[in-house]
């Protein structure tokens, strides 16, 4: 009925839902280079040449359609608090990435949405019913299926992505407060500003020189990352976001088979569980949060109609890496 809903309320739902999905891919393609890239490279490196590439890239493709103005920000200690939690998210998403099957961080990082909701009271006081607290609980039994806490499987470095997944979600809260104020350009820009800089006072400090692939990959996984988020925000000028956040979950896929191909991984059977169980989840917060907004809608369209350069809540799906 929601998903029947927003296919209504969506101007292009079809198109919207080919580039989200085109996104995502795009997105995935992007952190097999980084997990490639953070198996030999500090995170700091990392960060620093990458939000270089990434910011010079975003200030071209601004420049040449939207004009300089659309790269200004209007409240700075909004920026400054998303652009440092976005860094902290990325400083630690590339610590645990390396260590891990690219499918198993996929599926760890798809606890954001939930752990938004879990925040969601404290940050900015909204109400999350009982029914949302039960899918909540079910989602982190989820991470815990996956993250084995108690087992011979545990690793750190999914600890790292859960903290990974925790930053996306503060970071979409701080969003949320910027909705209708700020374009999404000068967000992506503030932030990848931010990450670059912090990447220069991250440890380790001892950098390596990069080699050839280094380069080509950094590169293509920088531009390639940069042009997976204009993707995204492009599908949400065609449909709602309670129509495309499903689609979100279709990283899982192209991250099991390029893992596999790259790097002959693939999740076992529990870490699949855990996953069914994240995404059931968040799934049922999603359809949650479209009946609770319905009635708010149905009285008045306007309140929830979003600025042309911001979009809607929930597109602002951009991980940290």
């Amino acid at each position: 009925m929601a998903i029947m809903a927003a296919m209504q309320g969506s101007a292009a739902p079809g198109r919207a839902i080919a580039l989200a999905v085109a996104g995502g891919a795009l997105l995935t393609i992007s952190d097999a280079g980084l997990k490639y890239l953070a198996e030999e490279l500090p995170p700091g490196q990392i960060m620093f040449i990458r939000g270089v590439i990434a910011g010079f890239a975003l200030i071209m493709a601004t420049l040449g359609t939207r004009g300089a103005k659309a790269l200004k920000p209007q409240k700075w200690r909004l920026h400054l608090a998303r652009g440092l939690t976005a860094a902290v998210a990325t400083f630690t998403y590339l610590i645990g990435i390396g260590d891990l099957p690219l499918a198993t961080a996929t599926s760890i990082l798809f606890a954001s949405p939930i752990l938004l909701t879990a925040l969601a009271p404290m940050f900015i006081g909204e109400l999350v019913g009982w029914r949302r607290w039960c899918a909540v609980i079910a989602g982190f039994v989820g991470v815990l299926i996956i993250v084995r806490p108690a087992g011979d499987a545990f690793q750190w470095a999914a600890v790292m992505i859960l903290l990974a997944a925790l930053g996306e979600s503060v970071r979409d809260l701080i969003t949320r407060g910027a909705s209708g104020r700020e374009t999404t350009h000068s967000m992506l820009f503030t932030m990848m500003v931010i990450a670059a800089a912090t990447g220069l006072f991250v440890p380790p400090y001892d950098w390596l020189p990069l080699s050839g692939v280094h380069w080509l990959i950094i590169i293509m996984a920088s531009l390639i990352w940069t042009s997976a988020h204009f993707l995204l925000i492009e599908a949400f000028q065609y449909g709602e976001a309670a129509l495309l956040a499903p689609f979100k979950y279709c990283n899982l896929f192209f991250a099991a088979i390029l893992g596999f191909l790259v790097w002959g991984d693939l999740p076992d059977w529990l870490t699949w569980a855990g996953s069914a169980v994240i995404i059931a989840s968040g799934l049922y917060i999603l359809h949650r949060e479209v009946l609770r907004r319905a009635p708010v809608m149905a009285a008045d369209p306007i309140l929830d109609a979003p600025a042309a350069d911001v979009p809607p809540q929930g597109a602002d799906r951009e991980p940290p890496r």
